[in-house]
């Protein structure tokens, strides 16, 4: 005869509780009465000898009991600890081998260089490998990626802190309310960004018994087909002259010409038509802002007027003080002051929506399609940026102001970390703020004088 071993019930909180409340019911002239405990057992499916040891190791929890004393049901309840039921056991099991806040210790006194893997850290400091794995699993180790920001001098630095200064709602400054930034409405961010039709490293999940995809074939990692596009971003709002959101994507624009195939090839016939790069120059880039971007500003904006259109400092664009651009401006708005070009503090990509998050977001959407060709490609990239979400830009831009304020702190430096603000969540509650607050930082200059 097979014998099938009872399974076990797993002890939780609330098990315990009812266990215990049931013990206190059958309590009767002070005592509990025989049996109880088999009674119990068998209601809640568990083993007598389980709920006697919970009735006592919870008796030696409450405050002054003593054994073999009166049992006052009321004050049973009344005076058990919160934890008496607690499944948690911090304490339990072996000792470990090697002291954790020690281990600690010597791991940040060794050059982050060496501790770039768990296995790598471990042979530094001399200890299992698992060791190292456990401690990660404890939240005690975590994984922090370095990257790569521009050098900068202290002019750098000077012109990073007056930008974000200058970001100031300066009709906040002297109330009593906390500073706050300006909303920016009325600014647009430009910039180029190469876009691949395929990467390295790509990631997709296959079955067990599956075979891998079929690796993707190029002549050289350096000759994979890209386009440069150009991007115009503004801050969502709603537009009260159309009674309708305004997403604030401007346009995005691609950086070369539609050309033909002369010669028939593998893959294409003569008269097919395929994409050219061209290369960014001056006149290219006004020719770029003069019939596309200033049309689509003029179209698009809920604003005509006061219109900043920021830039990097790339050789190819054009200085503030165009006066090209001033009369096209002028051509288009009637006011060669309604757009103002706007150059960024230099190795500051920080400062710009495009940079700081927009581009990664784009990006990572657009690898979800799958491009055969250039001509794809930029059909994929503008279906992509069409869709993105006008709250998610929102967002970043908010996360601008909030590098600002990091920027503020450290006096001009980009060594900071972008705190986390839980912006989806405010975002659901209805209490997603139109401006972030000013760090306290920003009072220590004079702001009536470097406030624009």
């Amino acid at each position: 005869m097979v014998t099938t071993r009872k399974k076990r019930v797993a002890m939780t909180e609330k098990l315990k509780k009812d266990v215990f409340m049931a013990c206190v019911v059958r309590v009767s002239r002070e005592i509990l009465p025989y049996g109880s405990f088999k009674a119990v057992g068998e209601t809640h499916k568990i083993h007598p000898r389980t709920v006697a040891n919970l009735w006592y190791s919870t008796l030696k929890q409450i405050p002054g009991y003593q054994p073999n004393t009166p049992l006052d049901p009321v004050s049973l309840l009344a005076n058990v600890p919160e934890t008496a039921f607690t499944t948690k056991f911090e304490n339990s099991g072996r000792n470990p081998k090697h002291d954790r806040d020690m281990l600690l210790q010597e791991i940040k006194n060794i050059d982050p260089t060496a501790r770039r893997t768990i296995r790598s850290l471990a042979g530094a400091v001399g200890i299992p490998v698992m060791t190292i794995w456990r401690m990660k699993q404890s939240k005690k180790l975590k994984v922090h990626t370095m990257a790569l920001k521009p050098k900068l001098n202290d002019d750098h630095r000077l012109n990073r802190l007056f930008h974000c200064i200058a970001k100031i709602d300066k009709n906040t400054i002297n109330s009593v309310a906390e500073m706050t930034f300006k909303s920016m409405y009325n600014e647009i961010h430009i910039d180029e960004k190469w876009f691949f039709l395929v990467r390295d490293g790509l990631r997709c999940i296959v079955t067990q018994d599956e075979p891998p995809p079929k690796a993707i074939s190029v002549s050289h990692k350096s000759h994979i087909t890209k386009v440069m596009f150009l991007s115009a971003l503004a801050r969502p709002r709603f537009n009260h002259t159309t009674r309708q959101e305004f997403d604030g994507l401007i346009g995005i624009y691609p950086v070369g010409e539609i050309d033909m195939y002369v010669r028939a090839s593998h893959g294409h016939q003569p008269g097919d038509l395929k994409w050219c790069n061209v290369n960014m120059d001056r006149d290219l880039y006004r020719d770029m802002l003069f019939n596309f971007v200033l049309p689509d500003v003029k179209k698009k904006m809920p604003i005509d007027n006061n219109i900043i259109l920021q830039q990097d400092g790339a050789k190819a664009h054009l200085p503030d003080d165009d006066p090209l651009f001033a009369a096209k401006v002028t051509e288009l708005f009637g006011d060669p002051t309604a757009v103002k070009l706007y150059t960024q503090p230099a190795q500051s990509p920080d400062l710009n929506v495009n940079d700081l998050g927009f581009f990664n977001s784009l990006q990572s959407r657009y690898y979800q399609t799958a491009p055969k060709d250039a001509l794809e490609l930029i059909e994929m990239v503008e279906e992509t940026y069409k869709n993105y979400p006008a709250k998610k830009l929102n967002r970043i831009w908010l996360t601008l102001q909030s590098v600002m304020n990091q920027v503020i702190n450290q006096r001009g430096d980009n060594d900071y970390t972008i705190p986390h603000m839980k912006k989806k969540v405010l975002e659901r509650q209805n209490q997603l703020p139109l401006s972030l607050d000013v760090t306290a930082e920003a009072s220590t200059y004079p702001l009536d004088i470097l406030v624009d």
